[in-house]
């Protein structure tokens, strides 16, 4: 054996415990004339969901005494994560949309509802209120105005994020192809998989996703509180 052919030996093994360590899956392939091929594909992908602890609930009562206090600067700063960002979803003449952000926009003009203006409204005694680990539902009532909104009152913690971000990627993915890619489908699975809903009632309802150790605000979801529907 020649010496270029051991440099390419030790190189294809250096290759392949490189790319395994880094989450590459390697693929072996044996055609009809048994010839041996190799390709690499990502991992799939484990999400876990941590557990309830004080740190979570600290950077919920953090988040919600920056709120009443009406402190956008600090809100954008230490509690959404820089690179993360955040989902905005809302809905326009009824329709579900949503708006990746990196900040929380100081929006004045009241033509439309804006988060600015759900924060404007988050009162002081918020951070009073004891966080009750509950799934909550809204109902619209379209029949009977004495049920409408949340099924009870409060400040509120659930493990069940069934929030609409990972559908509608898909279903925007349908018509304009590859809008989305695998790390923005990557971002809305970690959200809807590993975070924590926090449901303020009557109107705020937000995500908090643990990232780089520590908790984030990562979606605020005007939708389910949005009775509007689809106009013609």
């Amino acid at each position: 054996m020649n010496y270029k052919n051991i440099i390419k030996i030790v190189t294809s093994i250096f290759l392949i415990s490189f790319l395994t360590g880094c989450g590459i899956k390697q693929v072996k392939t044996v055609d009809n004339n048994g010839n041996i091929t190799y390709s690499y594909e990502d991992e799939e992908i484990v999400y876990t969901r941590p557990e309830v602890s004080e740190l979570l609930k600290n950077r919920i009562n953090g988040i919600l005494k920056t709120m009443a206090s009406n402190d956008l600067i600090k809100l954008n700063k230490e509690y959404i994560h820089s690179e993360f960002g955040f989902y905005n979803l809302f809905k326009i003449d009824g329709i579900k949309v949503f708006l990746e952000q990196k900040e929380i926009y100081n929006i004045i003009e009241d033509e439309t509802e804006e988060i600015s203006h759900i924060i404007t409204r988050v009162k002081n005694g918020s951070t009073k209120l004891k966080i009750i680990e509950k799934d909550i539902k809204f109902d619209c009532s379209p029949n009977n105005d004495a049920f409408y909104g949340w099924n009870d009152d409060g400040l509120f913690l659930s493990s069940i994020t069934d929030s609409f971000l990972l559908k509608m990627m898909k279903e925007i993915n349908v018509y304009q192809k590859n809008e989305y890619n695998k790390k923005d489908f990557q971002k809305a699975e970690k959200i809807e998989k590993t975070s924590y809903k926090v449901i303020l009632t009557p109107e705020l309802s937000f995500y908090i996703t643990k990232i780089d150790d520590n908790w984030y605000l990562t979606l605020i979801d005007r939708i389910t509180t949005d009775c509007s529907s689809i106009q013609e």
